[in-house]
């Protein structure tokens, strides 16, 4: 029985594979699966949908001929969501065990992920829905009562067009977000390795955070540090970020904080490092405490 720090197990655990080939191909397969997961799941999503749309469009005694699989409304959801869970938890462990990080993911995120096989599944099953009878109305066959389309109509008609596009365009939208996210980071990054080396790294107390929840792997953490400047002025600021439970910081528990000794009140300029490491990437950027 190993009685390492499972904190220091998971960085060798890290080190041992960041940047190798069999991690990255782990990280593309499992991106891979977890796409046609999503995909899955937005195939049953377009399924169910029709099914609204055809009650809408055509009349109860008019066609309701469909090419997509009756069977599959019902087993695609819960396969895709379980598929999604599983694919998604094994890519996360793959794409940061590549990178080495914990708070970020290389290539894309699994956002972006599951909304482009979203956007995929529902566009496939577009092209199985059943067709109207006649545009802009439900024709009756038996009792010749046709009904002009109403507005919800019209709009379940057009999802053909509007609901694969939505899921695309919160993929562009998650896309340019994650490249936003990524520069921010990056110049964090570039801002923390100058306060190591030229500004003061101090031991912030924490003064406000969470109970760790124990049925929980992971919690968005909400903290208020306080640490004293080079004149010994307390300030007090605040970070919120996603931390494993077992780093959740107590009450009174202090953590490595950097800033910048010729402007101290600088928020920009001041990183704290929620989970106790030094390296440069363990810092995260904080606010003025409210």
């Amino acid at each position: 029985m190993s009685l390492v720090d499972p904190r220091e197990a998971a960085r060798r655990d890290h080190a041992r594979h960041r940047g190798t080939a069999p991690a990255l191909i782990a990280t593309i397969c499992f991106g891979v699966l977890a796409l046609a997961a999503a995909a899955v799941l937005g195939f049953a999503v377009g399924g169910v949908f029709e099914q609204l749309r055809v009650m809408s469009i055509n009349s109860v005694f008019g066609s309701w001929e469909t090419e997509t699989p009756i069977a599959f409304r019902a087993w695609g959801l819960p396969l895709g969501i379980l598929g999604l869970i599983v694919s998604l938890g094994l890519y996360g462990t793959w794409n940061h065990r590549y990178s080495g990080r914990n708070d970020s993911f290389v290539i894309v995120g699994p956002l972006t992920i599951v909304l482009a096989g979203l956007a995929l599944g529902t566009w496939l099953a577009t092209t199985m829905w059943a067709e109207p009878d006649a545009v802009g109305v439900a024709v009756d066959p038996v009792f010749g009562q046709n009904e002009t389309w109403g507005i919800g109509a019209w709009v379940l008609y057009a999802g053909t067009w509007w609901l694969p596009g939505l899921f695309a365009l919160l993929t562009v939208l998650s896309l340019i977000g994650r490249v936003l996210a990524s520069r921010r980071r990056e110049r964090n990054g570039r801002i923390v390795e100058q306060l190591l080396a030229r500004g003061v790294r101090t031991e912030a107390e924490i003064t406000e955070a969470p109970l760790p929840e124990p049925s929980a792997s992971r919690m968005i953490v909400p903290l208020v540090a306080r640490f004293s400047d080079s004149a010994g002025v307390s300030r007090w600021v605040a970070c919120t970020t996603a931390l494993r439970t077992r780093d959740v910081p107590a009450v009174g528990a202090r953590r490595p904080l950097v800033f910048d000794p010729a402007d101290p009140g600088d928020v920009q300029r001041i990183f704290l490092s929620p989970a106790g490491g030094t390296d440069p990437s363990s810092f995260e950027p904080v606010r003025a405490a409210q």
